[in-house]
């Protein structure tokens, strides 16, 4: 029987016959629905249709594979794969689990897309990245920064500096209980050997975007150095203090 979530990607394979292709994610989604791809976030109906037409112009063909299981509560979970051109003919692919839950209408109420593999390995790391900073349980957060940071990792941004994996932990923690943000967007990213560049923007409450960059040092595939650029920084770390 076809669930919700193999309706979602069966629309997404739609989606090179062009953007009005995708109209039929607002029958699925429901109106305030939170998203979670691939490290970025977005809220709302319209805000989740961009998004996926956005993300599908980048790609000259594609094709995705899933599986799909139906959990004791009703949530739907799964493994998904896409693979095909970028808008150069090169070859690309990405990977990984997903999850959703569903309103009372049974339209998707939240949906988390993880990447996990790929042929882009800068994106990958910057969804690892990211992924983190999305983690409430603090056991959950800590294994998972030990697969992304070194035991050493130092963040700087534009005020403070925080180093090692418990002290940017406990400044997480802050961050998601008074400064969480309601959107986030990857602008561009590009890597040079063991750095990562890449540009984001936030959105907070009260209508505030916050945009800036920034550039990860790698250790081997961990990121030992995190450094902060933007001209918004009393937007994203205000409260946090």
């Amino acid at each position: 029987m076809s669930t919700v979530l193999d309706q979602y990607f069966e629309i997404l394979n739609w989606a090179e016959h062009g953007p009005s292709a995708l109209d039929g994610l607002r029958d699925i989604f429901a109106e305030n629905v939170v998203m979670m791809h691939a490290g970025e976030m977005v809220q709302g109906r319209e805000p989740a249709v961009d998004f996926h037409r956005d993300q599908a112009a980048r790609w000259k063909e594609s094709s995705h594979h899933w599986t799909t299981s139906v959990q004791a509560d009703g949530s739907l979970t799964g493994k998904w794969s896409q693979a095909g051109l970028d808008l150069q003919g090169n070859g690309c692919s990405g990977s990984g689990e997903v999850s959703l839950a569903l309103d009372s209408d049974g339209r998707i109420s939240r949906l988390h897309l993880s990447l996990t593999g790929g042929t882009d390995r800068a994106r990958l790391l910057i969804a690892r990245h990211l992924e983190v900073w999305m983690i409430t349980d603090a056991t959950a957060r800590a294994k998972a920064m030990e697969e992304i940071y070194t035991e050493d990792i130092t963040i700087m941004e534009p005020e403070d500096v925080f180093v090692g994996r418990e002290a940017i932990s406990n400044y997480i923690d802050v961050v998601q209980r008074k400064a969480p943000p309601l959107s986030g967007r990857l602008v561009s990213h590009s890597q040079n050997k063991e750095f990562i560049h890449w540009s984001w923007s936030f959105g907070f409450p009260g209508n505030k975007t916050a945009l800036g960059s920034e550039v990860l040092h790698l250790r081997g595939d961990l990121i030992e150095k995190i450094v902060i650029f933007s001209a918004d920084s009393d937007v994203f770390t205000e409260g946090t203090r």
